[in-house]
């Protein structure tokens, strides 16, 4: 196989699947470590695990040393791992779809027991306290470990500083002032690390159509035939995006037998999920609650971490938008599990979330809503997150991400920098990232079963808002994420990877390298170019906004109880962002495990079959919607243009439903292209 030559990506056949940075990969070979550097081992760098202060932030001086904090260790994952997702994802494979069973992903890959034994060592040599981490049913993460101790204690064992800041609002935080230093030995095998800041609070990408009109001046409006003119109905959504075909199978086009999942980090009312199906004729669907470090509700956080609020619904918007939108297009699934975790401002529950969703193995489908601009995620999150999905891709399960919804600018909602910017967890190599699109003046009012508005789908940034002399309006209004990443390239030299065609290399398109641009700064990815975003697209767009009921509990904090029984009729309301797009992936997902129960349950690693469609000439419009921007406004982001093609603003485009869910993926073994 040819990895990169120049600045073009070659593809020969589809044998090949994208590799990730061997950075982040161990060596087959784990190596006993001592616990204190010697001169024949010495102190080795995590790699990015340096933070930069936020804009506006002034430093007020040195952590306070007495303070008790929390870390959670990555461990670094076996290159068999990446290795053996290569055969399962590459089509002339003899291993192709050939997923792992439950629980093999541990027994395969798990870090050896004296390499977790030497790091719980040297940690415990610093004085801090070491404990693992459980997943449900009491089994233990192996590619965790936590410890707790004092400020002094942590900055001894990892060689770093912290100090307190604040930012211009008043926020405090702190955060590590310098890299993370291990001895080498032992940062030959870990990751990164979690907890050495405060601000991994994340956020949901949403935003309503109410708030938005209310800031642009303009009067209520309705749209679509939901309730009141709330917006677009279940059947109005799956009849735009073509389907029709599939729901005429009967059941098993509709998702029956399928598990779906939700990531979440807020608590929600069950009751409003079902007025949502009654009104709209849906089955009931089965909702299952699993709560990680106790959930939102009953936190169970470790010393020195801290949430928002206990018991919290503040995103209780966010978790109804989400399950609603998955049951729309996948009406006659069997149950949707509500994943739930403290949304901590250490990050620790992010992270063990995703680690539970992968450890379950239960949904076929999954979709998260949440996350955080890369920068403010920071490297050591991201790399945590990492093992999570790659355990998630070996073992057949399809995770979607919002792109996000401050255009390219993702860090608006968050630290506030105006620097580009592409949102954690979708820029992940192994997570689909959805962006946003708009169906602009095409309203189908009442019609139950329009057809697709063909010329009126654009980028989603209403009236071209957002742009980088105004970037308030892209947190006011919103716009479609997307952008190059700062972590995450596609080759190592060895493998070809998968995201290329019409469009990828272009203009934009940033490289890699140490100490360069700013952009997919690995080591081994100089040169190389970086991880683009999103990779598909879906309406998001809070002016032809999605109907959505929550009418939350108004004794709690809650953000739907705060303002939906004052509408007409009440709790009924639109909503947009990127957080609807990438459930209604996940739906067309759930369509395709249930269509295909016979042969398998599982999609697996959603962009390798989605690119390899996008990839083929013949099939590419078949089973997409290109955004091309071509004669249409908005045509842009906020700064990457719409494009033929593959685009930084839209992705490979916005689905038909029946082509991709009928798609079989064993058909790729038939397609060759070279790009």
């Amino acid at each position: 196989m040819r990895g990169l030559s120049g600045s073009r990506r070659k593809m020969i056949g589809v044998a090949g699947v994208s590799v990730i940075v061997l950075a982040i990969i161990a060596s087959a070979v784990f190596v006993k470590v001592i616990a204190a550097p010697q001169p024949s081992n010495p102190l080795q760098a995590l790699p990015l695990s340096t933070l930069s202060v936020p804009r506006g932030a002034v430093r007020v001086g040195d952590h306070p040393t007495s303070a008790t904090m929390t870390i959670e260790v990555s461990f670094k994952m076996s290159a068999q791992a990446l290795s053996d997702l290569n055969a399962i994802s590459s089509p002339t494979s003899p291993q192709y779809r050939h997923f792992l069973p439950q629980g093999a992903f541990d027994q395969r890959y798990a870090p050896a027991a004296s390499v977790r034994d030497s790091v719980s060592s040297y940690m415990a040599s610093h004085g801090l306290k070491v404990a693992p981490v459980y997943e449900g049913k009491g089994r233990v993460n192996p590619f965790l470990l936590r410890a707790t101790g004092t400020t002094a204690a942590v900055e001894a064992a990892f060689h770093t500083s912290l100090a307190d800041y604040r930012m211009p609002n008043g926020r405090a935080f702190f955060q590590n002032t310098s890299a993370v230093r291990l001895p080498a030995s032992l940062a030959s095998n870990v990751a990164g690390v979690v907890g050495l800041t405060n601000l991994h609070h994340l956020n949901p990408d949403y935003v309503t159509t109410r708030s938005a009109a209310q800031r642009a001046g303009r009067p209520a409006f309705t749209y679509g035939g939901g309730p009141g003119g709330s917006g677009l109905t279940p059947s109005q959504i799956t009849s735009i995006y073509g389907a029709q075909a599939i729901y005429h199978v009967g059941a098993s086009g509709k998702g029956a037998g399928v598990t779906m999942a939700v990531f979440e980090l807020s608590g929600y009312t069950r009751q409003d999920i079902t007025a949502y199906e009654t009104q709209f004729g849906l089955p009931h669907a089965g909702i299952t609650d699993s709560t990680v470090d106790g959930g939102p509700l009953n936190p169970q956080l470790p010393p020195g971490d801290t949430v928002l609020a206990a018991p919290d619904y503040s995103g209780d918007i966010e978790v109804e938008a989400d399950v609603e939108t998955q049951l729309a297009v996948a009406p006659d699934a069997s149950n949707v599990i509500v994943y739930n975790a403290p949304n901590d401002f250490l990050g620790l529950g992010p992270v063990d979330e995703y680690y539970q969703i992968a450890a379950d193995d239960s949904a076929t489908s999954i979709s998260t809503s949440w996350g955080a601009c890369e920068q403010d995620a920071t490297f050591g999150m991201a790399v945590a997150e990492f093992g999570a999905f790659l355990q998630m891709a070996l073992q057949g399960q399809t995770i979607f991400a919002a792109a996000g919804d401050t255009g390219a600018f993702d860090c608006l909602r968050g630290s506030g920098n105006l620097a580009f910017a592409v949102d954690d967890p979708a820029s992940q190599p192994f997570v689909t990232a959805v962006g946003g699109t708009s169906f602009g003046t095409f309203d189908p009012v009442s019609n139950p079963t329009p057809s697709y508005p063909t010329g009126h789908e654009t980028v989603w940034n209403p009236l071209s808002q957002c742009d980088a002399s105004n970037p308030t309006n892209c947190n006011f209004f919103g716009a479609g994420g997307g952008g190059n990443s700062a972590f995450w390239g596609w080759s190592d030299g060895k493998y070809t990877n998968y995201q290329s065609g019409q469009g990828v290399i272009s203009s934009y398109t940033q490289y890699g390298g140490p100490g360069g641009t700013g952009y997919c700064q690995q080591q081994d990815l100089a040169s190389q170019p970086c991880r683009e975003v999103p990779d598909v697209s879906a309406n998001a767009d809070e002016f032809t906004p999605y109907a959505e009921y929550c009418t939350g509990n108004p004794l709690t904090n809650s953000t739907c109880a705060s303002f939906s029984s004052t509408l007409t009729p009440p709790g009924w309301f639109g909503i947009g962002g990127t957080s609807l797009a990438a459930p209604l992936w996940a739906g067309i997902i759930g369509l395709w495990s249930s269509y295909h129960a016979g042969n398998s349950k599982h999609f697996g690693w959603a962009v390798r079959s989605l690119y390899g469609l996008f990839h083929h000439v013949n099939t590419y419009g078949i089973y997409f919607h290109d955004i091309t921007g071509v004669n249409q406004a908005p045509n842009n982001n906020g700064y990457f243009p719409a494009t033929p093609g593959y685009d930084m603003a839209t992705g490979i485009g916005s689905p038909n439903i029946s082509n991709i869910a009928t798609s079989n993926p064993y058909a790729l073994r038939a397609l060759t292209y070279s790009r």
